[in-house]
Parts: C-alpha cells; structure tokens; sequence
C-alpha cells in the first residue's frame, strides 16, 4: 500500500501538470474569452453526469471494496433502463432543437459515465495503477498533444476542441475494457467465482443527491457567470476553478485509494483504525498543500501570468480563493468518509447547507462581474469545516489536534511572508526554491519525528498485511 500511495501521488501530479499545460495551451491559442465558452460546453456535460448519473461510481466504491465482487446485474439494469433512455430523450431533444452542441454535451456527458464507472471499479477492485494511468494520465495526455498537433498545423478551433475532449474518454474507455479483459481471463485462471452483490436503489439515490449539490458548486458558477455575465468572465472562474482541480490534484489520491478502506474498516466497526487512516491522509495531503500555498500566496503574479496576462488585475480574488481551496483541501476526505460510513445524508446536509449559502453570497453580489468566485469561496469554507466537526465528533477524538494543525502552518506562512517583504513575487525562480525548500522541511520532519508520517506507513504496512491474512 506504501508505493501504491507513492505511484498514486506521481499519476495525480502528472495529471495535474497535464492539465495546466493544456489550460494554458487553450488560453493562448482562442484567448481568455475562448477558453470561457470551451470551459462553459464542458461544465455543462459534467453537469450532466453529477446530476444524472454520477451515483453509480459511489457504489462501486462501497460495494466493490473486496476480492471477486461483482454488481454486473445491477449495472445491466441501470445503463438498459436508465442511462441509455435519458441520454436518447436529450440527444433528441437537441436535434429537435436544431442545437448540435447540446447533442455532442450529452454525448460527453455518456463517455463520462462509461470512463468513470470503469475507472471506480478498477480502484474498489484494488486495480489502483490502471485506474489512476487511465483517468489522469493517458485520456489528459491524448488531448494535450491533439491540441498542440492541430496548433502547430493551424487548424486549432474550439470545435475541434470539444471533439477530442470526447475522444479522450472514448479512448480511456477503450484501455479500460482491454485491461479489464485480462483481468477476468485471470480470475478464470484462478477459478475464482465473482460474488454478485445487491444494491440499494436508496443508497444510489442519496450519493445522486449528493452529486446534484457537488454539481451545483463544480459546474454551475461558470455556467451562471457565462450566461449572466459572458465569455470573458467564465473565462475567469474557469481558469481560478483550474486552481481548485490542481489542489484536488496535489491532496486527492491517498483520499481515493483510501475510500475502499475506508468501507473495510467501517464493516468491522474499526473506528480507531478509520481515525488513524484519516490522520495519515490529513498528514500526506499537508506535505503538498504546504508548498502549494506558498506558490499560489507568495507568488501569484508568476502563476497568473503563465495561465494567461489578463488575469492579474485579479490577483488578489486569485490569492483569496487559491487558500480557501487549500485549506478545505488539508481538513482530508470528510465527505468521503460520511458516505462510505453511513453518514451519507448529513454530508448531504451539510453541502446543502452550504449550496443555499453560496446562493444568498449569489444573490448580494450579483452587481460584481465575478459573484460565482465569492459565493463558491464561501461555499468551500462552511461545507468543508462543517464535516470537519461532524467527523471529529463521529470518530469520537479529532485525527490532528488543532495545535499540531496550526504548526503545520506555520513554515508556509513564514516562506509566504518572507517572499512578500522581500518582494521577490514576480521571480520564478524564487517561487520554486522556495517551494522546493518549503517541501523538503516538511517532508524531513515528518519522517524524523515520532509519530510521523514514516511510522505511520509501517504501521499502515502491518494493518494491510493482517488484512491480507485475515482475507
């Protein structure tokens, strides 16, 4: 499990530079204004599959955290009678429409489904290098290189865009299907019968419900921004929400490897051993967040003028939001854990509670061109220290006490207040000394000191061996 957290770090950074250089690539090839409608068509897939479909993946994670199970029946019921009709009902609705844009959304919207559904297998499997290689890396790295060949060719346009967006998850798909044919051809080898499992159609409606408020805070601020407020402006949230994804990038993979733990532990009613789990990822997703903060807060004229110029007027919004999203980043998984725990409808609450604040932050700052960053921001912060509380109180002791959380800051404060004074802001190459140095202390500390995160692995080592045996 060490290096499968090791590996997991590597694909997710690799998936984040992917998609910076791919922003950046679009941004500079059809402008900030470009880059706003090619963001709005794509939010507008996903906001699709969050709302419509996006339920199955949870339930691969809970049901399928084992050896040899299986929910092909299910499934079969659920893509024949569902997906597939909804997804015919909108793409004929667009052609009626005569909006072929809105056909090939749908489209993207079903590639999604069929790419994520494989991918959450693969990791509830246990599959974790498959699944991480295909959904971060190889459909990202297709669609980077597709769009540098058409600009150096000259036939670079936002619609050839949207296509390979498709193509990507088209060709994900594809690797997932070979790979997940050899993977039964083992299992038949090994005469290992799969255990068909049971889903609660309940359980898939409260992860749905909980998607519909996910897309309601991921998606639906650049769609509001682009039709309240146009191109330019979606641009902006599209590029500041870039942000937000690479965080998720840096703090995410030890939380996705972790949620098929998380339900093992919480079936035999481990709650120490979940405690312990939550600490170890708060502890990894620190060591990124760390320098991140230093990089998007110490020197945000650096990034912005690699996304594109035109944002640095906005520098000090970017500064706000890029350390909201850092710092709701840090608090770990807790979503993650209410719903592989049984908590799945307070999680609902309290991203609920937070969606209806976003909307009040709407509504009072609708004269501001950019009202989606604010709401968004404020949204970020209440539902993320909201579940913070609830899972201190189910785990009945905090993973990280406060005072260790605070110390935790107090190197990347003292590297952004240094650069600040020093004025070495617009540097490049002081942003990534300093990141650099800031990641090295933190990572020295953490392996020295009792109770690190170095001891935390070889416990994590033992846990997964006695899991094994006990297997």
């Amino acid at each position: 499990m060490n290096l499968i957290f090791l590996i997991s770090i590597l694909l997710k950074g690799v998936g984040a530079v992917l998609e910076i250089l791919l922003q950046i690539t679009i941004t500079r090839g059809i402008g900030v204004s470009g880059y706003g409608t090619y963001t709005t068509w794509i939010n507008a897939a996903d906001l699709i599959f969050w709302c419509l479909f996006s339920g199955i993946v949870k339930c691969n994670t809970f049901y399928l955290s084992g050896k040899n199970r299986t929910l092909v029946k299910f499934k079969n019921k659920y893509y024949v009678r569902y997906v597939i009709p909804i997804t015919g009902c909108i793409c004929l609705a667009a052609w009626a429409a005569g909006r072929k844009e809105y056909l090939m959304i749908a489209v993207i919207a079903f590639a999604e489904l069929l790419m994520l559904d494989q991918s959450s297998s693969f990791l509830a499997e246990g599959n974790y290098i498959s699944s991480l290689t295909g959904e971060y890396v190889l459909g990202r790295m297709f669609l980077l290189v597709s769009v540098f060949i058409l600009q150096s060719t000259g036939r670079f346009s936002l619609n050839a865009t949207v296509v390979l967006y498709l193509a990507q998850y088209i060709l994900v798909v594809v690797f997932f299907l070979v790979v997940g044919k050899k993977k039964r051809r083992r299992d038949l080898n090994k005469n290992q019968p799969d255990q068909v499992r049971k889903v609660s159609v309940r359980k898939l409606l409260q992860y749905q419900r909980a998607d519909i408020m996910q897309a309601m805070i991921g998606q639906m601020p650049v769609i509001l921004q682009y039709i309240l407020a146009g191109a330019f402006e979606a641009g902006v949230v599209g590029i500041v929400l870039l942000v937000k994804k690479l965080i998720n990038f840096i703090s995410g993979p030890a939380a996705k490897v972790f949620l098929p733990e998380f339900s093992r532990l919480y079936h035999k009613d481990d709650r120490k051993g979940l405690r312990d789990s939550f600490s170890s990822i708060m502890r990894i997703q620190m060591l990124f967040a760390g320098p991140l903060a230093v990089v998007l807060a110490g020197y945000p004229e650096v990034v912005l003028r690699i996304l594109a110029e035109e944002l640095i007027p906005y520098t000090g919004l970017f500064m706000g939001c890029s350390l909201i999203f850092i710092i709701a980043a840090t608090l770990g998984p807790c979503g993650g854990l209410m719903q592989m725990t049984g908590n799945e409808r307070l999680d609902n609450r309290c991203r609920e509670a937070a969606v209806l604040f976003m909307l009040i932050i709407f509504v009072l700052m609708r004269r501001d061109p950019l009202f989606a960053l604010y709401g968004l921001a404020a949204q970020t912060l209440t539902e993320s220290v909201s579940k913070y509380i609830f899972v201190c109180r189910w785990l009945e002791k905090e993973p990280v006490r406060l005072s260790t959380y605070l110390r935790w800051w107090i190197l990347p404060a003292a590297a952004i207040g240094v650069s600040r004074f020093m004025q070495w802001q617009d540097s490049f190459t002081m942003m990534f000394i300093t990141a650099v140095i800031v990641f090295s202390i933190q990572f020295a500390v953490e392996l020295k000191k009792e109770g690190g995160l170095l001891q935390m692995l070889k416990q994590r080592r033992s846990f997964n061996e006695q899991k094994d045996t006990d297997d």
